[in-house]
């Protein structure tokens, strides 16, 4: 029962860092599109799903995304709810097997799908194409770096074995 109580806690945990990181990445911007920032809060649905299970991922990335775009009132993250939740679940069907470098791609499953739902709402034109394509690759890859680097530091403590994944 307590492993499964620290489970749902990390998964709260993970849930609410999205939201609250959103306010930090703002930060960080991405050195080759200018307005956009390195959005690192695309991990957290990922851990989710990678330690706790597809649902979990999900739950975590459409949870997570949503309380960002209420919170900051922001049509990007409304726009990639969706995405955040399919690439959650995605790290966790990888997860299952203890897959780390599928599970930490699992964040390019995002980015394209946020692409398309950002062309799809009006908020992204592709007139500087080669710009967004690089601006992507960088943000993938310091995404798929730190998932990783956090997989590895964590999987001890926070993964649950598949009868406790959900």
């Amino acid at each position: 029962m307590e492993n499964s109580r620290r489970g749902h806690l990390g998964l709260v945990i993970l849930t609410l860092a999205y939201p609250l990181t959103h306010f930090i990445v703002q930060y960080i911007p991405n050195p080759f599109v200018p307005s956009a920032d390195i959005a690192l809060n695309m991990i957290f649905p990922i851990l989710a799903g990678y330690f706790y299970g597809p649902m979990s991922g999900a739950v975590a990335g459409a949870l997570g995304t949503g309380l960002s775009a209420w919170l900051g009132a922001d049509l990007y993250d409304l726009a990639a709810i969706l995405p955040h939740a399919l690439m959650g679940a995605t790290a966790g069907l990888a997860g299952g097997s203890r897959a780390q470098f599928p599970a930490a791609f699992s964040v390019l499953i995002g980015h394209l799908l946020n692409i398309l739902s950002y062309w799809r709402f009006g908020l992204l034109t592709f007139e500087h194409l080669n710009t967004l394509v690089l601006g992507l690759l960088t943000e993938t890859t310091i995404d798929v770096v730190a998932t990783i680097l956090l997989i590895v530091l964590l999987q001890r403590w926070l993964y649950k074995e598949k009868e406790l994944r959900w």
